[in-house]
């Protein structure tokens, strides 16, 4: 019975070295990288580019305005400061690769073709690495989704916030 129980732990212990294995994946240090995620519409009036620079707890969002309210084209530029609560880094931490997000291509689709628009994520880490990744507006990246989901989901907020005064 002991032999049987023996051979059943090191089966188990063999099996799960991938929760235990060192290689596994840990959350990103937010303190020493900065995110950015955007989206922009090329050919558009009005708020049609809006960035969020994730840095620490920190957030700064940026809005860019194009009117013709006086006949002559304007641009605007809006900065707002956020703090993220610490569920938020957190859940953002944990979906961040950096590695993984650095072996990505930069450019996924036909971002703001024919005016469809453009998203995108960008990190620097702390020894000025930077990586930027392009996508169609709307669209996914299987490898980071969730993290895209996430941040578009902040970005809509702060949007929501904001960017419609």
């Amino acid at each position: 019975m002991k032999n049987i129980f023996a051979i059943f732990l090191l089966i188990f212990l063999v099996s799960s070295c991938d929760f235990i294995s060192p290689e596994s994946k840990s959350k990103a240090d937010l303190s020493n990288i900065t995110i950015k995620s955007g989206q922009s519409f090329g050919f558009c009036v009005g708020k049609c580019h809006t960035e969020m620079i994730i840095k620490g707890q920190n957030v700064e969002f940026f809005v860019k305005e194009r009117n013709f309210e006086t006949g002559v084209l304007e641009n605007k530029e809006y900065t707002y400061n956020e703090v993220l609560t610490k569920e938020k880094l957190d859940k953002i931490s944990n979906l961040i690769e950096v590695e993984k997000f650095f072996k990505l291509d930069e450019v996924f689709g036909c971002p703001d073709c024919a005016d469809g628009g453009s998203e995108w994520i960008e990190i620097t880490t702390s020894d000025d690495k930077t990586k930027k990744v392009t996508f169609e507006f709307g669209r996914n990246v299987p490898e980071i989704e969730k993290l895209i989901k996430l941040l578009r989901e902040e970005r809509e907020a702060l949007n929501s916030k904001y960017a419609k005064q």
